[in-house]
Order: C-alpha cells, then structure tokens, then sequence
C-alpha cells in the first residue's frame, strides 16, 4: 500500500525512547502545548501497555478488555480514597490508551468516543481535585493536564500508534465536554 509504514524498521534504544520521541513529535506538529511531565507519564503509559497483560483482564476463562463502566463502579465501591484512586487511574489510563488506538473505529460511532473520552477525562480530573498526599500532588498537575485536554491527548496516542494520520485536520480533534460524572468522595 502506498505510504504504508508497515515494513519500516524503527531503530531505538528502547519503548520508552521510541514513544518519549513520536510523542513529542506529534504534539509540535499539532501545535500543542503538552507539559514535559503530561507526556512522559502518557510515554510510560504507552510501554506499560504494549504488554497485553496490562491491557486485558483474565475473566471467564479468557483475556477480555473490561468495560470503562465496570471498573467505575468498581471506584464507586472501593473501601478507601487510595483504592478509588487506584480504580480510576486504570480507568483514566485505559480510557486514553483505548481512544487512541481504536480511534478510527470509535469515531464511526460518536457516541462512544465522547463516552470514552467523558470516562476517562472525569477520572483524571477526580485524581486532581482529590490529591492530598504529597505523592498524589506530585502527579496533581499531570492528571490536570490531562483532564483538560483529554481529546488531544487521545489524538497524539492515535498519532503515536499509527491509528491517525499526522496531518489529520485539528478540526478532527476530540473535544472533553463535561457529562456530570460525579464520584462521592471517601471520607
């Protein structure tokens, strides 16, 4: 296929030094201003699940992507503020990892895109807001950061996997809109 990248041998030291590099690429041909902390927690995102087991859950006797829903309610029922915090910060991370790399697909059906990206910009924006312990408040303005700008966030994973072409419109761009996901807060 012309312009294809599909036999195109990528030389480098490593995951974590190939998608630090593509992300950083793809944010300054979208223009977008990304702080240097927001990308490289979304570059050890990206490595953390390029390992299917940190992707799917093992249920029912096979591996299967968990619906962003299940692990909500599962935040929702957590005991602690520490083990919702845990819950939706899989959610967030999934959430960013599946609207990239199923982006195309997901747009077909709006719907489900503006669910993804509502699921996953609420957790990171409940992450903010909630950080008490200095080493929650350490991440506070990465999870900020991406609760503001989530969709743009989804389109440089796209970019970085291959799953959006680099010239795409900025008009393409996914927008976060507040859907009232509200959480309760652990006392």
């Amino acid at each position: 296929m012309p312009g294809s990248d599909t036999g195109r041998v990528i030389h480098t030291a490593g995951l974590n030094d190939y998608f630090h590099h593509a992300l950083h690429r793809a944010a300054g041909r979208r223009h977008l201003r990304v702080d240097q902390a927001t990308l490289h927690y979304v570059a050890l995102l990206l490595c953390r699940y390029a390992r299917s087991e940190k992707v799917f859950d093992y249920a029912e006797q096979r591996l299967q992507l968990r619906p962003l829903a299940l692990l909500y309610g599962e935040a929702l029922e957590a005991q602690s503020q520490r083990e919702r915090r845990l819950w939706l910060q899989r959610l967030g991370d999934l959430a960013l990892f599946v609207g990239g790399l199923f982006a195309g697909r997901l747009s077909r059906r709006f719907q489900d895109l503006d669910y993804c990206v509502a699921m996953g910009g609420n957790a990171y924006d409940y992450l903010q807001q909630t950080a008490t312990h200095a080493d929650e408040q350490a991440q506070a303005t990465v999870f900020g950061e991406l609760a503001e700008q989530f969709g743009h966030c989804v389109d440089l994973v796209a970019i970085v996997t291959g799953k959006c072409p680099p010239g795409a419109p900025d008009g393409a761009t996914v927008t976060r809109e507040n859907f009232g996901v509200a959480l309760a807060r652990a006392d």
